[in-house]
């Protein structure tokens, strides 16, 4: 019996490390899922807790399947919070958008104000913390998660509820102060010892923000619209989806050039083709692809997560 196991094991050591990860990583989903579906539980917290634990049961271990591993499934599971991010703009069209405006500034800038103001007065009472460290704990505490909130949303067909709206309007508000935010971030952690003033990273950002607004406006106006005709007219389904993949990650490929993040790419390339009456055929084909992804998202940040750390900070945790 003994012979049997080490024969298993030797064999395992042949897998390729990411595929093993990636077999633990589903048949784990499955089994999760099975069980939170029979308690009405939701699923994105299952599939994070699974993540938690393949990464501190040693199960990744026996596999070779630990290390730089994780880092490329994190690789991958960014991919589903881009088609995420992609439905979300290809659900709400331009005009929308404009009302969104509103409750984006409004209600954003309201949501991370207060929970910035009551983080950060919370962290500097418990703690001896210098000043910039209470504005990243700040900062951090009033951020929250695109990914869960907007499938929250969507799993419960609420999207285009005026909460739904409203979780989305905070989204982007909360993506773009983030964006700025990490150009302030090297100034205050090392005095202003960064690459060039705060002046010249705003002015840089909102250059390279005008040149991603300017390359979205004519893909939304002049070549989205020629592609998927084109495409529409060779009656090849495969063609047509990969060409919807294509443009969802051509824009936040461009976006992630810009270093304005690959998930608002994702949601502009979602916005150009809103207009489009291939609207609720593009939604069809990508919700399959955008799903698994997301899951792969849900369970590698679970994966991250190392108890023994967690138990030694356990107090400021």
């Amino acid at each position: 019996m003994t012979d049997c196991f080490s024969g298993l094991f030797l064999a395992a050591g042949e897998v390729p490390p990411l595929f093993a990860l990636l077999a633990v990583m589903f048949l784990g989903v499955v089994l999760v899922s099975l069980l939170l579906l029979r308690l009405q539980q939701s699923l994105l917290a299952g599939y994070f807790l699974c993540g938690v634990v393949i990464a501190n049961s040693g199960v990744l271990d026996l596999f070779g399947a630990s290390g730089s591993t994780h880092e490329e499934v994190t690789q991958m599971s960014e991919f589903g919070v881009m088609l995420l991010m992609f439905t979300l703009g290809l659900e709400f069209s331009l005009s929308e958008l404009k009302y969104l405006r509103r409750l984006s500034f409004g209600g954003g800038s309201l949501q991370m104000g207060l929970c910035g103001l009551l983080a950060g007065g919370l962290a500097l009472w418990a703690s001896d913390a210098s000043w910039q460290g209470v504005v990243v704990v700040a900062v951090a505490m009033a951020m929250s998660s695109t990914a869960v909130s907007l499938k929250s949303f969507q799993d419960m067909g609420l999207e285009a509820s005026p909460g739904g709206r409203m979780a989305l309007a905070v989204a982007i508000f909360q993506d773009l102060f983030i964006i700025v935010f990490f150009l302030v971030l090297p100034l205050l952690l090392d005095g202003g010892g960064g690459d060039g003033s705060l002046g010249s990273r705003v002015g840089s950002l909102v250059l390279r923000g005008g040149i991603f607004v300017l390359l979205a406006a004519v893909n939304a106006r002049w070549v989205i619209p020629w592609l998927l005709g084109a495409v529409t007219r060779t009656r090849n389904r495969e063609l047509f989806t990969l060409t919807v993949v294509g443009s969802c990650v051509g824009l936040a490929f461009i976006g992630g050039i810009l270093e304005l993040g690959l998930a608002l790419g994702a949601f502009v390339a979602g916005l150009a083709v809103s207009e489009s009456i291939y609207k609720h055929r593009i939604l069809a084909d990508i919700m399959p692809v955008k799903d698994l992804f997301l899951t792969l998202f849900f369970v590698s940040v679970g994966l991250m997560v190392d108890l023994k750390v967690a138990m030694l900070y356990w107090q400021p945790i």
